[in-house]
């Protein structure tokens, strides 16, 4: 046999470059008879037995290990040998990610493995090279006597491995009858790739040192040869351990968890969960039942026949879980909203026949795969939910998924250049010539650095939890897969997701989504003064709200407040919830381009349906098609396709494979002809899906997230304050975006003021129509010491200043006493900021008790200017003390306009200052720069061309200015752009 041990991949992060199909590979092209793995963790299982098998060559599972032993650390290579050697090996890979791995651990579960020394750091190497080879000896007999399956490893890596260990370790093998494996540890391919080898250690620790004589390239099977040609023993020795393997591994059957039934089938009482819901969701309406009876009969049965019955009862029981529990949970996500019986069963809550959404693009009994439902909850009450499900069907149950975060080409550029000890600002403008293909060949330090950056990019780099999904299975997967267990005692795959989900593992995605919490609160507000107020039971023909989302006023609205998107809102000017459906769906690249044409055929402009027979289902979208359940209706209803057929023919089309489009052309035509239908109206329409089918969107999802829009948007436009001083909350720390909420709720007349040491909590309160800023909105004051001053503050408020410092003394710094005078949140103890200032100190808090007549000495007010400055330092921008407050006389005297007049004239004068700048180069090489002003109401983003930033280049400060600018129209956009700007004159404040 032929081959070594100590083979990583790059899954061994940070240590090797060879990406594992890579290592296989050339170890089939240099002729190995087996491929033994031996990485850090387990992560490559799937793909070594995936990929060894592609090249026909024999896999060994392994596992590098270093455990403590008497006063050091020993290496190991653990081999596994059959099934319960896999079994012990995903134990001792558990122990090892909790660092809980032990010397006692390795000897307990042994059985069915093999344990081979694994060279330079292994106790038994490092005492030979200190010249205590008795001690070594005495080792050997121990690990000889404890393990089974036991080897030395036998390293040349180094010059000291091979002049000075390997002959003594020869000898003592022989005294005490071991056997000895050849150990090459192979980090990378090629002896060009060494250097990026060493980067990467680095990179992961900056005091790493390679020996200089050491060579950890890869090595062919003659190579091999002539590298142990002095101990060609060891390959006969490893014809023995590689023959002890036979383990392979066989993909388990996984199972979806049975939800606990007493006296009944999981059929039977799903479908009594589901009629009784129906009921329920029929009760008071006009709808007609038999539809809905046909369809959840149909569904129901679906649902059985692929075995899902206990799947949607899982589901069914931790949604209701967070539904009695205070905890929102979202009307749906994807195609689960096409569902009735979802929908029944309260999992969403979105009626699919009333928005026509079909069943078969969720579940299709054509195509068995596992259903796919993604639950979304507020995302500080999501783990709450997972742990309800962790609890009932156990740890060893519900594991997370883990993800791998992977060398890009500017974190690898950026690494490199660390360890390269290259300045930062020379490493940006060496990423912005990469980016903008720019590189100049002559510098040989760039190159240099790039060359290095390229082997080491798309390597993995770290690991980290997928975003929402968890696996959940009858089984115990401990006993199945490798996993992690994370800082929280939660489980963890060692594979990615698709890796699961090729095994057949049952995923689910629970979302945590921060509008979801937002609305919560702003029902929580809603329902001190409106207790019966219910969701569920807005109107979606609401005129206010209809009236903000035309006018885009939609800041902190879900999937409808970025700018794009507030100018298609001004444009279509939605006054129906189909608008808003269709919307979501066009607002993405692709079918962004159909989004003019939509909204002038709604607004009137004649178009015609390329046949009748498609009316129905293209006149609501004015003959666009728009949805991909549009696609199915029409292979359905037009070609006689069944709706699980629609789907196939949807999915295939949408692969864009030659040969499948060709495939399902004929198929369309024939069953067209089958309908009486010309070949030529067969292809003109399928030509038309092919058209369409990339940008059909999934009409399910669509509904049920713009129904969360809409939800919000009208908590907005009829309970403004509350929304408001929510989405406050829930913007702390980006004073950016706080600023520009405040600046809305003053368009509306509404007060925000700043912090009040009497009032203030960790949150933005509305009291007496009126929002004031929290304590946690001040600089140097965190979270901790918030909870301190209102723990201290309890029942009694702090009379005067000398009683604020007196009882918080211990809890707060000059620093903190000073960011709370600025804010103005002592501006109740009626001193002004100078005096407070002065009389900081709160170290001396109590010493007035003791001065009889004290008071306090007082000192003018400082100037408008410095208050100012002050409280922006304080908050991160002006509330009371705003620059332009100073300019109000002037404003006047001149009759200067606001921004806010945009909306009526296309070119203003106005005063404001510059927050925001950013110069680019056009593609003549000439600078132009963007600028966002602010007039102390409202904020615009501007251009100035280059020969209008050339003129005013020494102005672009944040100094108050006068500005000119216009409206303009660029790609049917309308834009602005700064004609002229002036100084004015100083006003003291």
């Amino acid at each position: 046999m032929y081959g070594t041990l100590y083979l990583q991949s790059s899954y061994s992060m940070l240590k090797n470059t060879i990406p594992l199909p890579v290592l296989i590979e050339n170890a089939k092209k240099g002729n190995y008879d087996f491929i033994a793995l031996s990485d850090e963790q387990l992560h490559g299982m799937l793909h070594l037995f995936k990929h060894a098998e592609k090249h026909h060559i024999k896999p060994i599972l392994g596992l590098k290990v270093s455990v403590n032993y008497t006063l050091g650390q020993t290496g190991f290579l653990v081999f596994v040998k059959n099934n319960v050697g896999y079994q012990n090996i995903l134990k001792i890979s558990l122990l090892k990610s909790k660092n809980e791995l032990t010397y006692e651990a390795l000897v307990k579960y042994q059985e069915g493995l093999i344990f081979v020394t694994s060279g330079q750091d292994t106790i038994i190497n490092q005492l030979i090279l200190n010249k205590q080879s008795d001690q070594a000896l005495s080792i050997m007999i121990e690990f000889k006597q404890k393990f089974e399956s036991f080897y030395l490893g036998l390293s040349l890596d180094t010059f000291d491995m091979e002049v000075i260990v390997a002959p003594k370790l020869k000898e003592l093998a022989k005294q005490v009858n071991l056997k000895y494996l050849p150990i090459h540890e192979t980090s990378y391919l090629i002896e060009d790739d060494k250097v990026a080898y060493e980067a990467l250690r680095k990179i992961d620790d900056d005091s790493h040192q390679m020996p200089e004589d050491a060579h950890y390239q890869f090595m062919d099977k003659d190579t091999l040869i002539k590298h142990f040609s002095d101990y060609k023993e060891v390959f006969t020795n490893l014809d023995e351990m590689v023959n002890l393997v036979n383990f392979k591994w066989v993909a388990p059957v996984f199972d979806m968890p049975k939800y606990e039934i007493k006296g009944t089938s999981s059929k039977a009482y799903l479908k009594s969960l589901a009629i009784k819901g129906l009921k329920k969701r029929l009760e008071g309406t006009q709808k007609t039942h038999h539809i809905y009876q046909e369809r959840l009969l149909y569904e129901l049965s679906v649902i059985h026949d692929m075995g899902f019955d206990h799947y949607f009862l899982i589901v069914f029981d931790f949604v209701r879980y967070a539904k009695t529990h205070d905890i929102l949970v979202g009307p749906g996500r994807g195609s689960a909203a096409g569902s009735l019986v979802s929908y029944c069963l309260g999992i969403t809550d979105v009626d699919p026949i009333e928005y026509d959404l079909l069943f078969e693009r969720f579940l299709n009994p054509e195509r068995i795969t596992m259903p796919d439902i993604d639950l979304d909850f507020p995302d500080n009450k999501r783990d709450e939910v997972i742990s309800y499900v962790k609890e009932k069907y156990g740890k060893d149950h519900m594991i997370s998924i883990i993800t791998f975060g992977t060398f890009a080409v500017r974190s690898s550029i950026r690494d490199i250049a660390r360890v390269m000890k290259i300045d930062i600002q020379r490493v940006n403008a060496i990423i912005k010539r990469v980016l903008n293909d720019q590189v100049d060949t002559k510098d040989q330090e760039t190159v240099r650095l790039l060359e290095v950056a390229k082997k080491i990019e798309g390597l993995p780099r770290h690991t980290g939890t997928h975003a929402a999904g968890m696996i959940l299975a009858e089984q115990d997967l401990s006993q199945y897969i490798p996993l992690l267990e994370n800082q929280d005692g939660f489980y963890q795959s060692q594979f990615e997701a698709s890796d699961l989900e090729s095994l057949g593992l049952l995923k689910i995605d629970f979302l945590g989504i921060r509008n979801l919490q937002i609305i919560h609160d702003v029902i929580e507000l809603i329902k001190l003064e409106n207790p019966k107020f219910q969701l569920n039971q807005i109107p979606l023909d609401d005129t206010k709200t209809y009236d903000l989302l035309s006018q885009a006023r939609s800041e902190g609205v879900f999937q409808l407040e970025s700018n794009g998107m507030k100018n298609v809102l001004r444009k279509l000017k939605p006054n129906t919830f189909e608008d808003i459906i269709a919307l979501l769906a066009l607002f993405r690249p692709g079918p962004m381009d159909h989004i003019d044409e939509y909204i002038e055929r709604r607004n009137g402009k004649p178009y015609e349906i390329i046949h009748p027979q498609l009316t129905d289902i293209l006149k609501p979208t004015y003959g666009i098609i728009i949805y991909q359940e549009q696609i199915m209706r029409i292979a359905n209803e037009f070609a006689g396709y069944t709706l699980a057929q629609a789907d196939l023919l949807r999915r295939g089309i949408s692969k864009k494979n030659l040969e499948i489009l060709e495939k399902e052309r004929l198929r369309f035509i024939e069953k067209c002809a089958a309908k009486n239908y010309s070949k030529d109206i067969a292809e003109t329409i399928y030509d038309l899906i092919v058209k369409f089918a990339n940008y059909g969107f999934n009409r399910s999802h669509s509904v049920a997230y713009s129904l969360v829009a809409y939800q919000m948007a009208y908590l907005k436009a009829n309970h403004f304050q509350k929304f408001m001083t929510v989405l406050l909350s829930n913007s702390m720390g980006n004073v950016k975006t706080t600023y520009e909420y405040i600046t809305d709720l003053r368009r509306h007349h509404i007060d925000v003021l700043p912090p009040d040491i009497n009032k203030s909590t960790d949150t933005f309160i509305l009291k007496d129509n009126q929002i004031i800023l929290p304590l946690l909105s001040i600089k140097s004051i965190g979270k901790a010491q918030v909870q301190k001053i209102i723990d201290a503050r309890a029942d009694t408020p702090f009379k005067d200043f000398h009683d604020f410092k007196m009882r918080l003394k211990n809890v707060i710094n000059d620093k903190n006493i000073e960011m709370l005078i600025h804010s103005g949140a002592l501006d109740s103890f009626k001193l002004n900021h100078h005096t407070m200032i002065e009389n900081k100190d709160a170290s001396h808090a109590g010493y007035e008790l003791y001065i009889t007549d004290f008071k306090l000495q007082e000192h003018e007010e400082y100037g408008f200017r410095d208050l100012a400055l002050n409280e922006k330092e304080a908050i991160g921008f002006n509330l009371v003390y705003h620059p332009l407050q100073m300019y109000q006389a002037y404003i006047k005297e001149h009759k200067l306009q606001t921004i806010e007049d945009l909306n009526t004239q296309k070119q203003i004068r106005f005063l404001g200052f510059i927050t925001h700048k950013k110069i680019i180069k056009t593609k003549q090489g000439k600078p132009m720069v963007f600028i966002t002003i602010d007039d102390g109401q409202h904020q615009i983003e501007a251009t100035l061309f280059t020969q209008t930033y050339l003129d005013y280049e020494s102005l672009l400060d944040e100094q108050i200015k006068m500005f000119d600018i216009k409206e303009n129209v660029f790609k049917e956009k309308k834009t602005y752009v700064v004609d002229k700007i002036f100084t004015i004159e100083k006003v003291s404040g």
